[in-house]
């Protein structure tokens, strides 16, 4: 009988050994919220170094070289294999000048790439003609650091009461238009490092459209409805690593030494 304890207890721990490993992380080291309706910029005054990018300046088309993204005098990074398109009923903040899209449909590229010249720990962009196949990967030199979709984003805002406000172009030249889709500003913050790299990617063929790409290397506080709260991967880990080996020892210690684990009990208390 103790031998098959035993045995019991050391399956019992390499399956859940196992599931330490293979269980799939649900943690992220980022806190993504959104902006009242209507809102098409990030609060600056929240954020620290904050840098913006309208597209305004950029010629419609698109280019698998993309442009370097500057403010002032300052480098912010460089954008690569890039969609402008002229402000429509989609996109532009305003209703007017440009803005960045992802659309295989249009130009056959499935993601574009933000080089950024230093490590942030905020970004934000005004996310028109949302959808839930649009994708996020940030990265931190060379590895990925989290990827989000928009899917969170999307079953937020259909569960607000207001959730008709976030749908349809909210500006007056395409007022209305495209009222099948959700128009919000999201805020993605690192709250765990910083990252040096931004892939958007459409996994759909739906379009990622988004204007006023904003990054910080801080922020005073979260700001906006938060969607997705960040929760720190370590401790995940680690609380399944401890119930697999409390579980496993608890096996071996309940028939063959239940007396010395009353005693211990009964120390304790």
């Amino acid at each position: 009988m103790k031998s098959f304890l035993i045995k019991s207890a050391i399956a019992s721990g390499v399956v859940l050994s196992l599931a330490t490993i293979t269980r799939p992380v649900m943690a992220t080291s980022f806190t993504v919220s959104i902006e009242n309706a209507g809102v098409q910029n990030a609060q600056l005054s929240n954020l620290v170094n904050a840098h913006v990018q309208t597209f305004d300046a950029q010629t419609a088309g698109y280019s698998t070289t993309g442009f370097q993204s500057n403010d002032g005098t300052t480098n912010v990074g460089s954008y690569k294999n890039t969609l402008i398109q002229n402000a429509d009923q989609y996109g532009g903040a305003g209703g007017t000048g440009e803005y960045f899209d992802v659309n295989a449909n249009i130009s056959g590229q499935t993601v574009s790439t933000l080089n950024l010249a230093n490590p942030e720990s905020y970004f934000g962009l005004w996310w028109s003609a949302g959808d839930a196949n649009n994708v996020l990967t940030f990265l931190s030199q060379g590895k990925v650091v989290q990827t989000i979709t928009t899917a969170d984003v999307v079953s937020y805002i259909a569960g607000l009461a207001n959730k008709a406000s976030y749908y349809g172009n909210p500006n007056s030249t395409f007022k209305g238009q495209d009222s099948g889709e959700p128009f919000a500003f999201i805020n993605f913050y690192d709250v765990g490092g910083t990252f040096d790299q931004i892939q958007f990617s459409n996994i759909g063929g739906t379009g990622f459209e988004s204007d006023n790409h904003t990054v910080a290397t801080g922020y005073k506080s979260i700001t906006g409805n938060v969607v997705v709260a960040a929760v720190p991967e370590s401790s995940s880990l680690l609380g399944v690593f401890v119930i697999g080996f409390v579980g496993a020892t608890s096996v071996l210690t309940r028939r063959v030494n239940k007396k010395s684990v009353l005693q211990l009990s009964q120390v304790d208390a």
